[in-house]
């Protein structure tokens, strides 16, 4: 049902064509702040993650950076590695790297102005890594400065390449509204409400009644909650049928003054892989809610062409990004997950029946760079 359409419409020309663009632009950073450190040097011969990290008193986040930043080298050929008693080194190949990422910016911002978010936003990151790496700055200090915020704000609401997410997320969740009579509707890690925006304004572009439910808005930032509500506004007119209040992932719902069965339909962008303990949590939205109630996890995922995400580079420098418990069977490392991993994942939940929509199987069979989708979990 929705294969064609997120094929065709909503990865499209652009999309396919500059996700790999961003990819070589991001692995020419990577080697600009390689070279800019030091580190290009040391790469001459074969040296280890904590070796670099102790020849420059990185602190302990840095373990983590750098592996990702030398895998995706290494992933292109750019980095080849060995392993020794257990430690892995890694040295450049003589494979060279491009030094067109100005021409791929420029290109790519004339072709599509929408994006220029996630170019300016890998460089905001590129620009300040050495002081993240040394435990000076971090990327949230970085990110929400006063004077880049405006750059995270503009790529969540308007990049070309993260709103495909809320663009999906809408989609689907006025699919399920429509099949129901006056539904409940649960957000969950709203942040600045893009994706709501987004379902709202699907809603109203094709005619379709903007009080048909109840809006359940939450975030784990109260600042959030604040900043939210009068964009909703402008688009609903009023906001009578919404409501506002905090939620936690690693809390019980009883915690935080919500019932059992409350919920038709549950939804969140990029938010639930947060969660520390993500079986609790899942298992914690099957209780809020009502037999016959729909989870929609709208969620950026490894794709088979590439599984080393651009946006990874963003969030390692995150601190608390790795701060989750593992599980072998699905979620076996930190960071973004396969969609095969995600089902599982819901399932472990204790979710009835689990797909994605799009349906992934078919749409990778056709594209390997799928990077978004929608995993469902159903209660029945």
């Amino acid at each position: 049902m929705f294969e064609d359409w997120y094929l065709e419409d909503l990865l499209d020309k652009n999309v396919k064509t500059m996700w790999p663009l961003t990819d070589k632009y991001l692995l020419q950073l990577i080697k600009k702040v390689f070279d800019r450190i030091g580190i290009s040097e040391d790469l001459k011969n074969f040296i280890s993650i904590q070796q670099i990290m102790e020849k420059y008193n990185y602190v302990e986040k840095a373990d983590r950076m750098l592996h990702w930043d030398l895998e995706r080298l290494k992933f292109d050929d750019y980095v080849e590695s060995k392993e020794e008693n257990g430690t892995v080194f890694y040295k450049y190949t003589s494979k060279e790297l491009p030094t067109d990422y100005e021409e791929i910016y420029n290109w790519c911002c004339k072709e599509d102005p929408r994006s220029a978010y996630a170019f300016r936003l890998l460089a905001l990151i590129a620009d300040n890594y050495e002081e993240i790496l040394e435990g000076k700055t971090s990327g949230v200090n970085v990110i929400y400065s006063p004077e880049h915020i405006h750059i995270i704000h503009e790529y969540y609401q308007s990049g070309l390449f993260y709103t495909v997410n809320n663009v999906l997320g809408g989609k689907v969740l006025n699919y399920e509204v429509d099949k129901r009579e006056n539904p409940r509707i649960l957000e969950l890690g709203g942040g600045l409400g893009s994706g709501t925006k987004q379902f709202l304004e699907q809603r109203k572009a094709a005619g379709k009644d903007l009080k048909s439910f109840h809006y359940h808005f939450t975030d784990v930032a109260n600042s959030m909650l604040r900043k939210t509500k009068k964009p909703l506004e402008e688009i609903t007119g009023d906001l009578s049928n919404f409501e506002f209040s905090k939620y936690d992932f690693n809390k019980t719902i009883s915690e935080q003054g919500l019932e059992e069965e409350q919920a038709d339909i549950i939804w969140a962008v990029n938010a639930i892989h947060v969660a520390y303990d993500l079986k609790f949590t899942l298992q914690q939205l099957y209780r809020l809610l009502k037999p016959k109630g729909s989870l929609l996890i709208v969620e950026t995922v490894r794709p088979i062409y590439c599984p080393w995400v651009q946006h990874e580079f963003i969030i390692n420098s995150l601190d608390d990004y790795a701060n989750i418990k593992l599980d072998k069977d699905w979620r076996p490392a930190h960071g973004f997950m396969r969609w095969t991993n995600w089902v599982k994942a819901v399932e472990a939940g204790g979710f009835d029946i689990v797909d994605t929509i799009p349906n992934m199987a078919e749409v990778e069979a056709k594209y390997n760079n799928c990077y978004t989708t929608v995993i469902r979990g159903q209660k029945k």
